[in-house]
């Protein structure tokens, strides 16, 4: 599972524009939901735990999309998320 407080800093700091920053975060709101899939479907203990985290990376992942797509927090944002709300308000 990614940090994904790290990789939207590193994007904001390298100035990636907010079209670019979509993108990525859908596909990595698209691998965690594929993951999770993949997770549910295996017989180990373990993988059930790892199926729910991967669902809700790609669950804070949507939460942050929604804020950059409307520009108000999404319902259910954690402070983390709020963090980086303040961060995204300043790309262009």
């Amino acid at each position: 599972m990614i940090d994904l407080d790290a990789k939207i800093r590193s994007l904001v700091e390298r100035n990636i524009p907010r079209k670019d920053i979509v993108s990525e975060l859908d596909a990595i709101a698209s691998d965690a939901d594929s993951r999770a899939k993949r997770f549910e479907r295996a017989k180990k203990k373990g993988d059930r735990y790892r199926a729910e985290s991967e669902r809700a990376l790609s669950a804070r992942v949507g939460r942050i999309l929604f804020f950059l797509h409307h520009g108000v927090p999404a319902q259910g944002a954690t402070d983390a998320d709020l963090q980086l709300y303040d961060l995204l308000k300043t790309v262009q």
